[in-house]
């Protein structure tokens, strides 16, 4: 069975790369915009794939490090990507916080 997380229980996203910068501060920056642009009061970091923060609930990171991800954070929702200009699972994000679903891990 999937992991998920109410929506209301959200506090904190990460975006999760190998070092902790470039890319993942453009992907950061992207996710914070679309949640600002929602009017949703969430906050969102990365930082690198080995030291996920215990107080993230989701973890966004490329699908190349989710299994390290999910070893890691076992207690986090991940929700991998595998492209750096297209990622689904933020509006997934968006739309469930929007909405106060669940939002479910996805593979």
């Amino acid at each position: 069975m999937a992991k998920s997380i109410a929506a209301a229980d959200v506090k904190k996203i990460v975006i999760a790369c190998e070092a902790g910068m470039g890319s993942s501060i453009m992907v950061t920056n992207k996710l914070k915009k679309q949640l600002k642009q929602a009017k949703l009061d969430v906050k969102v970091a990365h930082t690198p794939a080995r030291s996920i923060p215990k107080d993230a609930q989701i973890v966004v990171v490329h699908q190349g490090l989710s299994k390290l991800v999910r070893e890691k954070a076992p207690w986090a929702v991940v929700m991998p990507f595998d492209n750096f200009m297209n990622i689904p699972a933020f509006d997934r994000i968006v739309t469930a916080l929007q909405n106060n679903t669940d939002i479910e891990e996805a593979g």
